[in-house]
């Protein structure tokens, strides 16, 4: 585990700093006040990017992520998928049993604060925690950073991450401890993933679907 933080200790060290950020506002404030706060700052500018950024942690930006990396190598799309699949699985199982009561921005604030929302975006009332979209944006990323070494890419991948899980504040779709829990899901199943998979013994891993097509 020592050798993957140090090969990926740009999106690691920028991750880790993101917890610890986000420890100190969660604890020095109520989520309800830090919504408010996020809430104050908006523009066409950024609802127009953060609608669209929000994306970026769909389940289907994994999906073809997964298709592209088959053609590429059966391990890598193998990492990709098991690391969403199995982060997914944990969050919707939280989402929809221990934590099904937790309420979303629109809802928890209805007839107490208006809140600003971007046009043109439904908002949900429910099962708001913690947030899929952040948990596959930081599955997704990271698992892809485990395959660079360059450090301009971790930094990268690590920032598309980071604006997906932001976007569900902005959007109030989640509160940020939402976005946090989500990230911790996405980061910690991708390396344990990660960690199991990487020297797993099997050559057709290590192929791909243009080998495969080439051989025939």
């Amino acid at each position: 585990m020592k050798t993957i933080v140090k090969q990926n200790r740009t999106f690691l060290f920028l991750y880790l700093i993101f917890i610890i950020i986000g420890a100190v506002l969660l604890i020095s404030t109520t989520k309800h006040q830090l919504h408010l706060l996020f809430n104050q700052f908006h523009n066409s500018f950024l609802d127009s990017f953060f609608y669209y950024a929000t994306f970026l942690g769909d389940g289907i930006a994994a999906v073809l992520v997964v298709i592209m990396f088959l053609a590429v190598k059966y391990r890598i799309a193998l990492i990709v998928a098991v690391s969403n699949l199995v982060s997914a699985l944990i969050t919707q199982t939280l989402k929809h049993t221990i934590f099904d009561d937790v309420v979303r921005p629109k809802k928890f604030f209805e007839g107490i604060q208006d809140l600003y929302f971007v046009p043109g975006v439904e908002n949900y009332m429910y099962n708001s925690f913690p947030s899929g979209h952040t948990t596959c944006a930081f599955a997704l990323y990271l698992s892809l950073s485990l395959f660079t070494k360059n450090k301009w890419i971790e930094l990268l991948l690590f920032s598309i991450a980071l604006i997906v899980g932001y976007s569900r504040v902005y959007l109030s779709q989640h509160f940020f401890v939402d976005i946090y829990a989500g990230s911790i899901i996405g980061v910690t199943t991708t390396l344990l993933v990660y960690f199991l998979f990487r020297n797993l013994k099997a050559q057709w891993l290590d192929k791909s679907l243009i080998n495969s097509f080439n051989a025939n």
